[in-house]
């Protein structure tokens, strides 16, 4: 059964979350015309190719150990960091340990809509 997005004015405790396991790989916390928010979890060792967004992102680590790859290099994100992504900047995750983390990308229209 699909986990329900969050309605306006709802709330939702990231850290009970983070408990249930890794279990559900992600999780749209809530998407609207302009705003996607999603929980993730990666079993250490787990990893996403290099791939960009159309929008601006960030990816906060809300446990365990990520490192995301940009065309600077390595970066080590571990609990409590965030990252800011420009729109269309090409990158790949790495999960170090088990990590639970908040992806939130601002959705823009494209030509095609």
């Amino acid at each position: 059964m699909a986990t329900p997005h969050l309605r306006s004015g709802e709330i939702i405790n990231l850290i009970a979350a983070d408990e249930q396991s890794l279990t559900v790989p992600a999780h749209a916390l809530f998407k609207d015309a302009h705003l996607e928010v999603i929980h993730m979890n990666l079993v250490a060792g787990k990893s996403f190719p290099s791939h960009h967004v159309n929008g601006p992102i960030t990816i906060q680590c809300l446990s365990g150990d990520l490192q995301i790859t940009v065309e600077t290099g390595k970066k080590a994100l571990r609990a409590g960091d965030l990252l800011y992504l420009a729109a269309d900047v090409p990158h790949a995750v790495l999960a170090i340990t088990n990590t639970s983390f908040l992806v939130t990308m601002v959705l823009l229209k494209t030509a095609m809509q």
